[in-house]
């Protein structure tokens, strides 16, 4: 009996690379989707079968999905400029592959697909995080690309063993996106959203990987959804300051008004139709970073797969930094 056959899409990336090493690490062998264009830094060194094509290529995703046990779909646009475009990217695409995977894959075990804490929305409260079966309420384009993504999977769960995850933020090596709060720290200046308390629920990469790994595997997780989240929900002042002591530095605790940061938005916006490139930071995102609660509830990701955070933010936030330090990012 030859070994289980894991297809990897966004392997590249930073969640992606760091799932094709918990897979090689229970023994898979792990396939991964890319684009001939990508960046293949953090896969170069691993014993995986590179597969080059694309979501909207049926030929490609045909040929990588060929005899698969488990698909992880991780690939999607975190930033476009229109809303056509991340539905595209998110929603069709997750489509796309899922029907490749159903017509080449006959054996699939887990279709285990990436979706994001944005496509169900903030909590009303901090002690009311938000469970998998509350309504959504997504406030971005990029949130309702990825719950129509889910509404049309869930649509072949009748043929496609499906799994879905809703990661809130996710920090650790490699990473690019939170980094970017890390660099202002260490730059002396710890930058906080409006003047009113902020939670927020992050999750360190390697228990994201894991959780993904243990969900797949899992009997109980089949047909449903899960957040995979850390220990609890931090505020942005304790967040600044466990990176600020991590780091050995004293930053300025900045309070960036929500009406200047909705401007420096409108601005970021005009710059990206002037380049025609999608912004990091535009409106909606500013709309995402006012609100007060983005927690959520891992009770039954605990219950039905023994789903566990193993790094508090401490911990995670001393490997993520240490790691910065060695490859001289920070």
């Amino acid at each position: 009996m030859g070994k289980t056959i894991s297809l990897v899409t966004g392997a590249n990336g930073f969640i992606g690379s760091h799932l094709v090493q918990a897979l090689l690490a229970h023994g898979h062998q792990v396939r991964c989707l890319v684009r001939r264009t990508s960046d293949l830094k953090w896969l170069s060194c691993l014993e995986i079968d590179i597969r080059y094509g694309s979501l909207d290529d049926t030929g490609s995703l045909l040929a990588a999905c060929r005899d698969a046990d488990y698909v992880f779909h991780l690939a999607g646009a975190v930033k476009a400029r229109h809303k056509a475009d991340f539905d595209r990217h998110n929603s069709d695409g997750a489509l796309n592959i899922a029907r490749a995977a159903l017509e080449a894959a006959p054996g699939l075990r887990r279709f285990l697909f990436s979706s994001s804490q944005a496509a169900a929305g903030p909590a009303a409260a901090l002690d009311a995080p938000v469970c998998e079966n509350d309504e959504c309420q997504p406030l971005s384009d990029y949130g309702k690309s990825k719950l129509l993504a889910e509404q049309r999977l869930r649509i072949l769960s009748d043929k496609l063993p499906l799994t879905i995850i809703r990661p809130p933020s996710v920090y650790g090596p490699r990473d690019t996106e939170v980094f970017m709060y890390f660099q202002w720290i260490d730059r002396g200046l710890a930058l906080l959203p409006g003047f009113k308390t902020r939670y927020a629920h992050l999750i360190y990469v390697a228990d994201l990987v894991n959780g993904m790994v243990q969900a797949a595997e899992s009997d109980a997780a089949l047909g449903k959804t899960y957040f995979l989240a850390g220990d609890r929900a931090y505020s942005w002042q304790e967040i600044s300051g466990i990176i600020a002591r991590s780091m050995g530095k004293r930053p300025i605790k900045v309070h960036l008004p929500l009406f200047l940061a909705h401007f420096s938005a409108i601005l970021a916006e005009a710059g990206a139709a002037v380049t025609n490139r999608p912004s990091t930071f535009d409106r909606q995102k500013v709309r995402e970073m006012s609100q007060l609660y983005w927690a959520v509830s891992t009770k039954a990701a605990q219950r039905d797969f023994g789903f566990k955070s193993e790094y508090d933010l401490p911990r995670g936030v001393e490997e993520t930094v240490k790691w910065y330090k060695d490859k001289k990012w920070l």
